[in-house]
Parts: C-alpha cells; sequence; structure tokens
C-alpha cells in the first residue's frame, strides 16, 4: 500500500507554484449565485473534462453540496448582476449536471491578467492536468502581456526549467489532428514533442508514421486500440526522411539574398544549432527541419542557372536523376532518368542544354538529348553493361544468396539439436523476444501486472521515461525455470487487458487468448467481477466517509 502512494505521488504531475510570486488578490466576499448568472471563462486554458468525473462529482454534490466556492469576478464589459468563471469548472459544470440552481461562489474584482494568471496557478496544481492545455495557459499569459511573461520568468514562477516552459509551448504548433490524438492519449506527450517540432505538413506525415497500419488521420482516431510506434522509432524516421544536413547543400547555407523572406539558414531558428532548447539532443547543429524552405532554396539555385542561358536565346531544361519508374507524379515541365541521355554540347541537332533541380548535382548545368529515334544516339538507347560490371553483380549476388542460405542452413542445424526441454538460455531469449514484439503500452501492464518498479529517468523532452527492456531483462534473467515458461505465457495473455475507454462495458471476446485461457483453468471470471465491484464500492464509500468531514472543515 505504501508503494502504491509512492508510486502515485511520482506520477503526480502538479507544479507548485512559488507563493512568493502569487497574484496579489482583492478582498472578496462568498455568496450563493444562480448559475445561470454565471458564464464560463473563454480563457480557461483547461479544455478537457472527464465525463465520468464530472458525474461522479455531480452525485457528490447532491448528497453533501458545494463545499468549496468557486471563483468569479463582475463581467468585464460591465453587465449587471452577471458574473464571469474564474476558477472552479468543474464544479461548476457538475452543479448544472446535479440539478442545483445556485451555487456558492467567491466574488473578486479582477484585472484580465490576474484572471488569467489565477486560471493558469489553478489548473497547474492539479494532477491531471493535460500537457496541452498546460501549454495554452503559458500562451495566453505571454500574448497578454508579452513584456511581463517571457519563458524565462514563467519558468521562474512555476519553478521549472526554460527547456520544460519552452518544450511545453512548442505543443501549440501541433496540427489539429494531432492535437485531437494526443487529447486521447493515441500518443504520448513524447511522441507529441517531436511532432511538434516538424513543420505542419511534415507533422501530418509523421502522424501516419506513428500508426503505420492507419490509413487516414479520421481512422487513427476512430480506432481505440490504435498503439503508435515507439519514441526512439519516430525519432529514427524524422532523422532519415525530415531532416537535412546543411553541411552537404547545394547552394551557400550563409547566402542571405537567395531566397529574401527565408535569410539565412545560419541565422535560421528552424537550424537545429540556432535553437538548442527545441532540439537538445541533436549532436548535428547544422541540420535544416524545414523541407519545403530547403527546396525553395534549390528551386532558387536552379533558377539562377537557367538564367544566364534563357538571355542567350536558349531553353533549358529541367532534368532529374530520378529513375522515371520511380516517380509516382511525374512533374510534366521535368525530364526523368530514362526519358533523356547525357551528351556533349552540339552533338547532335537534338542536343539541348538542362539544368539539374536534385541530388549531389542541384544547379549543374548539362547537355541532353531526348530524342529516342536520334541517329547519333539511338544505338546508346537501352544501357548494356559491361563485361566487368556483369562480373561484379554476379559476384555480388552470389555472396547474397551464400549468406542467405547459410542463415537457412545454421537455423536447421539448431533446430535438430533443441532439446525436448528447453536450455535455460533459450528459455530467456525466447521471453525476452516475444517482450520486445509486445510495444510500449503492453510492456506497462506487463511490469504493473508483475509489480515491477518502474524507475524514471529523464528525457530530453521535459518528461521522464522507462527502459522496460533493461528493466525486464533483469528480472527475466533472475526467474527460475518455470517462472520463465510462466511469463511467456502472460507475454501472449497481457495485450487482452486492454479495455477501451469509449466503450468499458464491452464484455471481454470470447475468442480472445486471456477468455480461453480462464476456460481451460476454470477460472469463475463472473466471481471475480462481483470481488472487484464490491472491492471498489467499499473503497468508495470509505473515501467519501474521510474526505466529507475534512471538507467540512
Amino acid at each position: 500500500m505504501h508503494k502504491e502512494k509512492k508510486e502515485k505521488s511520482k506520477m503526480n504531475t502538479a507544479i507548485v507554484v512559488n507563493a512568493s510570486n502569487a497574484v496579489p488578490l482583492a478582498a472578496s466576499s462568498v455568496q450563493d449565485i444562480p448559475l445561470n448568472r454565471i458564464q464560463e471563462s473563454k480563457t480557461n486554458p483547461r479544455r478537457q473534462f472527464d465525463e465520468v468525473k464530472l458525474a461522479e462529482l455531480a452525485h457528490n454534490i447532491r448528497q453533501h453540496g458545494v463545499l468549496q466556492p468557486v471563483l468569479v469576478r463582475p463581467m468585464p464589459d460591465g453587465e449587471p448582476e452577471i458574473y464571469e468563471l474564474v476558477a472552479g469548472a468543474r464544479r461548476f459544470r457538475a452543479s448544472k449536471l446535479a440539478n442545483r440552481e445556485t451555487i456558492p461562489a467567491s466574488v473578486r474584482e479582477l484585472t484580465d491578467t490576474q484572471c488569467l494568471e489565477l486560471q493558469l496557478i489553478e489548473n497547474l496544481q492539479r494532477a491531471d492536468v493535460h500537457e496541452l492545455d498546460e501549454a495554452r495557459g503559458y500562451a495566453a499569459l505571454m500574448q497578454l502581456q508579452p513584456e511581463t511573461y517571457t519563458v524565462e520568468t514563467l519558468a521562474e514562477k512555476i519553478g521549472r526549467s526554460e527547456k520544460y516552459v519552452y518544450a511545453r509551448l512548442r505543443l501549440m504548433h501541433l496540427i489539429e489532428e494531432a492535437q485531437e490524438a494526443f487529447y486521447i492519449s493515441r500518443l504520448t506527450v513524447a511522441h507529441a514533442f517531436e511532432i511538434a517540432r516538424l513543420q505542419p505538413n511534415d507533422q501530418r506525415r509523421a502522424l501516419q508514421e506513428c500508426f503505420p497500419n492507419h490509413k487516414t488521420a479520421a481512422a487513427i482516431l476512430k480506432d481505440g486500440k490504435a498503439e503508435a510506434v515507439t519514441v526512439r522509432q519516430l525519432r529514427a524516421w524524422v532523422e532519415q526522411e525530415i531532416h537535412l544536413d546543411l553541411t552537404n547543400a547545394p547552394f551557400d547555407p550563409q547566402d542571405e539574398t537567395l531566397v529574401p523572406p527565408a535569410g539565412s539558414c545560419a541565422k535560421c531558428p528552424k537550424r537545429t544549432g540556432n535553437n538548442p532548447l527545441l532540439f537538445p539532443e541533436v549532436r548535428q547543429k547544422s541540420i535544416c527541419t524545414d523541407r519545403a524552405c530547403y527546396r525553395m532554396k534549390i528551386e532558387a539555385l536552379v533558377q539562377i542557372r537557367m538564367k544566364p542561358l534563357e538571355a542567350t536565346g536558349e531553353k533549358p531544361l529541367r532534368i532529374s536523376h530520378a529513375p522515371t519508374w520511380q516517380i509516382k507524379r511525374h512533374d510534366p515541365d521535368v525530364l526523368y532518368e530514362g526519358q533523356y541521355r547525357t551528351v556533349k554540347k552540339a552533338e547532335c541537332p537534338q542536343t539541348k542544354p538542362a539544368v539539374v533541380i536534385d541530388g549531389t548535382d542541384v544547379g549543374k548545368v548539362l547537355h541532353v538529348c531526348r530524342d529516342e529515334q536520334c541517329r547519333v544516339h539511338a544505338r546508346v538507347t537501352h544501357y548494356e553493361p559491361s563485361p566487368k560490371e556483369r562480373a561484379a553483380r554476379a559476384k555480388e549476388l552470389l555472396a547474397e544468396r551464400t549468406e542467405k542460405l547459410t542463415r537457412v542452413r545454421i537455423l536447421n542445424a539448431i533446430r535438430k539439436k533443441l532439446p525436448a526441454a528447453l536450455a535455460r538460455p533459450d528459455l530467456e531469449m525466447a521471453a525476452l523476444d516475444y517482450f520486445r514484439r509486445l510495444g510500449h503500452d503492453n510492456h506497462r501492464r506487463l511490469c504493473r501486472v508483475y509489480g515491477w518498479e518502474e524507475k524514471k529517468t529523464k528525457t530530453s523532452w521535459g518528461g521522464n521515461g522507462v527502459d522496460y527492456e533493461t528493466m525486464t531483462g533483469k528480472a527475466v534473467r533472475a526467474m527460475n525455470t518455470p517462472d520463465v515458461q510462466h511469463f511467456l505465457i502472460v507475454c501472449s495473455l497481457v495485450s487482452d487487458l486492454y479495455c477501451p475507454g469509449y466503450n468499458p462495458r464491452q464484455p471481454l471476446a470470447k475468442d480472445s487468448n486471456l477468455a480461453q485461457a480462464a476456460s481451460r483453468y476454470k477460472i469463475d471470471t463472473g466471481k471475480l467481477a462481483v470481488e472487484v465491484r464490491n472491492e471498489l464500492s467499499k473503497k468508495k464509500q470509505k473515501s467519501e466517509a474521510g474526505s466529507t468531514p475534512a471538507k467540512r472543515r
């Protein structure tokens, strides 16, 4: 019991606000105000309300009333007898659900700034505040008084690092579908931060990459069992598909005139070296994170190379090194590899100047012939490898086939020597390999089934992470052989512990591994369900009985 309390304390994300930085408040009076004379504040950063918890609070209010007054202020526009709700949105909504006509409220004269800061502080002091709501609160304060509220002053006020505040503010850059996926827990805060660092179009690609088995964002949001790839996999994809190394750029990154609105790459905030708070883990400082801007500069370079040719009356072609069969959507103004031949200047009447638009030769001026019937070049229409190239390719194919067949032979040799009862190293290997394939959410569920302590370490995005693989590896190696065998069975059952929040009454599927195993071992699932309901009911009654006197005091 003590361990559970300790873990809950670690998981509490509530932020302690420095008392010395609290908002100075005017005197207040408490009175019962009709609910229809109170309007919810449009500046409240909290957007998410748990309907189940709201219903529980409404039930408690029916029995005991509202024990803590909400905070309101007179409407700023001066409308008489109408108040704006500053703090206590859950109590206000729950009172409506409980069909109450009035609510006890503390009335204070507050400025817009004081109102917003109080709303932010009230939400940050809650354990269940969503990271996006937290970010909205910071952003609203900075927008209201940009000279007073900066990343530095906010970090000092809430007792956090500047990197933490900056990472939270970055979540405001999430596209709408990513925000929704984050709100309904399809994405963790680590996934959300990785995506938020990208440009909008790249965010859409990254969201899709997180859920490779879903074709659209709507499908991701609809599927209650959708699980994202690991943060490590997402980051690897971003580094491969999004990040561009400016040290290999065909244009001069220092040039401020190439694309005047973009300016120099050396001063750009989307260059990793210029934004260490946003990209703390990226060691390479000359990485561009905006592919669209990078392509604009490539196109500007191409145009610069084409202008001298156009000035002489030529009509230069645009050519790509990408093979035509690899391109899904062909640009009608571009010739792809296979649609032209690189030739010498004036080698045939059809020879035209061309500028390369991609690859390592971007901006290079070449001469090409695109006439398939050209008398000069027709004989080399189809590429024929040289004898030396054929021999090298045959050697590569032989090496590849040899490696594949060797691995198959090794596997068959091992399979023939496997004993009737598996050796301990074989069991550990199978158990840990199975565990790795389960995915992050099932890793967490399984560790909690076994009661293993989830030790967290700091991560670059300002949160905490657990190395489940290392932790489980140590635990499995410490097990005896029967326990390792049992662990394998638990791995095959743990996925069925998932219960969708949108339909919690959905019964366990009869064809699930968990249901079939319960049937084989003659487990009375109905009896267990009754026991759980009774235990939870007793805990709830005990909690309500213990909290009521304290609230009244």
